[in-house]
C-alpha cells in the first residue's frame, strides 16, 4: 500500500500515518545486517521472507541518495523550485549536498574525476524531480514561498487537522504523509529560535502568528521526554507492551531510556534523590 502511493519501500522510521511500519521496517534492515554479520536475531528473517521483501522493492539499505531526493521533492513542493541553498534554515545539510552535485557535474562535464557518486541514472533522476545543475545568482537567494500570508494560513489548517488525527502538534520532520508540513513546523521553531536569540529569519513570525500556533497547541521546543513518549506509543502499538529492553535493535536508546526511567523511580519511592526530571505529572 505504501508502495502503491509513494512509488518506494524507503518508509520513514518516524512515519507518522503507520509508526508501527517504520519502526518494523527499520527494525528488519538492523536484523538483516546482523545475519549478515553472522550474528543471532530475535527476528524470523528467513530466506523465503527476504526474497517476499525484495520481491516488493524493499530495500536493505536505503542510501544518502535517496532520502536526499526525498528531501528535495518536499523542498520543491514548498518553495516550487529545487534551487537549496546553504543558507536554507531548516535543512542547511540538503544545500550542502546539492552544491557538491553541482560541483561534482562540473567536474564530470570537463571530464575530471570526482569523488561523488553521480551516474547518469542519478543525473537523471535529479533531472526529473526538476533539480538544476546551474543556478543564477538571482536564484541564489533564501529561499521563500511567492505568498507566506496564504501560505501560513494553509499551515495552520494542516496543523490543526493533524492535531484533530493525532492529539498533538509534534509533526515529525520527515512526516511521509504530508513533508511539506512536517518541513514547515520544523523551520518555524528554527525561526522562533533566531527570533528569541535577536537573529534575523527569512519567515514572517509575527507576535499575532506565535500567538495563533500557540492557541493551535503548537510547542516551540519538542522535550526528549514527548519525543520519547511517542517512540514509546508505537513501540506497544507494535509488540502489545512497553517492556523496551537496551537490546532492542530498532531502538536501543529508547531501552536505555525506560531503564533510566525504572532507576529514577526506584529512587524517588525509596525517598532518594534523582537527576532525572521524573514528576508526578510524567
Amino acid at each position: 500500500t505504501f508502495k502503491e502511493e509513494f512509488g518506494h519501500c524507503n518508509v520513514p522510521q518516524a512515519y507518522a500515518a503507520n509508526k508501527s511500519l517504520g519502526h518494523w521496517c527499520h527494525s528488519i534492515r538492523v536484523a538483516y545486517k546482523h545475519v549478515q554479520q553472522g550474528m543471532s536475531t530475535s527476528y524470523n528473517l528467513s530466506k523465503d521472507r527476504m526474497e517476499r521483501l525484495e520481491e516488493i522493492g524493499f530495500q536493505w539499505q536505503i542510501t544518502d541518495f535517496n532520502t536526499r531526493c526525498i528531501e528535495l521533492m518536499a523542498f520543491k513542493e514548498e518553495f516550487g523550485h529545487c534551487n537549496v541553498t546553504t543558507r536554507f534554515p531548516a535543512n542547511p545539510s540538503l544545500g550542502r549536498w546539492c552544491s557538491t552535485l553541482r560541483g561534482a557535474y562540473r567536474k564530470i562535464q570537463k571530464g575530471m574525476e570526482t569523488k561523488t557518486n553521480l551516474s547518469q541514472d542519478r543525473i537523471a533522476r535529479l533531472e526529473a524531480i526538476g533539480f538544476q545543475w546551474q543556478i543564477t545568482g538571482y536564484d541564489k537567494r533564501i529561499a521563500k514561498p511567492r505568498n507566506y500570508s496564504q501560505l501560513f494560513d494553509k499551515r495552520c489548517f494542516e496543523l490543526e487537522t493533524f492535531k484533530e488525527e493525532f492529539g498533538h502538534c509534534n509533526v515529525p520532520q520527515a512526516y511521509a504523509a504530508n513533508k511539506s508540513l512536517g518541513h514547515w513546523c520544523h523551520s518555524i521553531r528554527v525561526a522562533y529560535k533566531h527570533v528569541q536569540q535577536g537573529m534575523s529569519t527569512s519567515y514572517n513570525l509575527s507576535k499575532d502568528r506565535m500567538e495563533r500556533l500557540e492557541e493551535i497547541g503548537f510547542q516551540w521546543q519538542i522535550t526528549d521526554f514527548n519525543t520519547r513518549c511517542i517512540e514509546l506509543m508505537a513501540f506497544k502499538e507494535e509488540f502489545g507492551h512497553c517492556n523496551v529492553t537496551t537490546r532492542f535493535p530498532a531502538n536501543p536508546s529508547l531501552g536505555r531510556w525506560c531503564s533510566t526511567l525504572r532507576g529514577a523511580y526506584r529512587k524517588i519511592q525509596k525517598g532518594m534523590e534523582t537527576k532525572t526530571n521524573l514528576s508526578q505529572d510524567r
